[in-house]
């Protein structure tokens, strides 16, 4: 998805839904921002893995969760579900600390 924080999308311009549709918590969704990786300094690692989105990797920014209006989540622009097991390994990580 596009990232729907205006002020945000220079740095971080998609945002990936992490939030199951079975969890209907109203009308907001949980959401992680997506940087392209060549722009990140630091640690890509577990806390934040490497995924593609639309050819290019993006790092996904688990630490800096969020919480925005499911009605401001427009177009889809590619699938994580291969990162399924990545992306669980960084909720662990960051909730549980394993």
């Amino acid at each position: 998805m596009d990232n729907p924080i205006p002020r945000a999308r220079g740095a971080f311009p998609f945002v990936a839904i992490l939030q199951s549709d079975l969890a209907d918590t109203g009308t907001d969704r949980i959401v992680a921002p997506l940087a392209p990786a060549a722009r990140i300094s630091g640690t890509v690692g577990r806390l934040m893995p490497t995924v593609k989105v639309l050819g290019v990797d993006h790092a996904l920014i688990v630490p800096r969760l969020a919480a925005v209006p499911a009605a401001d989540l427009r177009a889809v622009k590619d699938s994580l579900s291969t990162y399924r097991n990545e992306i669980v390994a960084a909720l662990d990580l960051l909730f549980l600390g394993v």
